[in-house]
């Protein structure tokens, strides 16, 4: 779908073709991700009937183009784009969004807009309101630096509206994402209907990539996520 001068490319997973999706799922910020690192958890639960949505970012895989010039707040731009062009809306909202490193301050962006019942957050970033509209590069990155606390994180003032279900699953070796911001995404969640921690001894920023060579793990995270689909369902 197009988005300014790009077009927006992703994938869609469901058991039948005409289902809106009930899952969107967003990648994190590394350069060589995209949005298929999370083929090993939506594949399968679209096959339990929880269709699924993701897709690249500008700078990411077959979407392409530059990294430089977008920023975080264009970023939730190509997510409410993709989301209205998948059908998601308020009045058919997504049951759950899922959501890697720089994403879940994205996913979080969102949640008053399209008002999942479901939040899954992995190794979330936490960023200050000065970084929103820095375009990435070196003017991001000096945001980044000068980032003494995240107390004003759009993301935790979001999540402190939220009145669903929040799923975080963390690495204890991540050394992109400091404990006290995993720690202050659950803290934020205050009015949350509840909020459970994964918590991967060992495991570093790349959990995904971990996941996918422990078949043990990821079918545990993939009968936790089920159940909290399950749980947020019934709310």
């Amino acid at each position: 779908m197009p988005h300014g001068p790009h077009r927006l490319h992703g994938s869609t997973w469901s058991t039948t073709t005409a289902a809106v999706p009930r899952l969107l799922s967003l990648h994190g910020g590394g350069a060589a991700t995209d949005h298929r690192r999370m083929d090993y958890l939506l594949q399968p639960l679209a096959s339990q009937g929880w269709a699924g949505a993701a897709f690249d970012c500008v700078g990411h895989g077959a979407t392409g183009g530059s990294l430089l010039g977008s920023s975080l707040a264009d970023r939730q731009a190509q997510a409410q784009a993709v989301a209205a062009h998948v059908g998601l809306r308020p009045a058919h909202p997504p049951l759950a969004l899922m959501a890697s490193s720089m994403g879940g301050h994205t996913a979080c962006q969102l949640l008053d807009t399209l008002q999942p019942r479901a939040l899954v957050l992995f190794c979330p970033a936490a960023y200050t309101p000065a970084a929103e509209h820095q375009p990435f590069g070196p003017a991001f990155q000096q945001a980044l630096r000068a980032t003494t606390d995240f107390v004003s994180a759009p993301a935790w003032s979001a999540l402190g509206r939220y009145r669903g279900r929040l799923l975080l699953v963390w690495g204890t070796e991540d050394a992109v994402i400091p404990p006290a911001v995993i720690q202050g995404y659950g803290q934020a969640a205050v009015a949350a209907r509840s909020v459970e921690v994964v918590k991967l001894p060992g495991v570093g920023h790349a959990l995904h990539t971990w996941m996918q060579a422990q078949p043990a793990a990821a079918q545990a995270l993939r009968q936790r996520i089920a159940s909290l689909l399950t749980a947020a369902e019934r709310d």
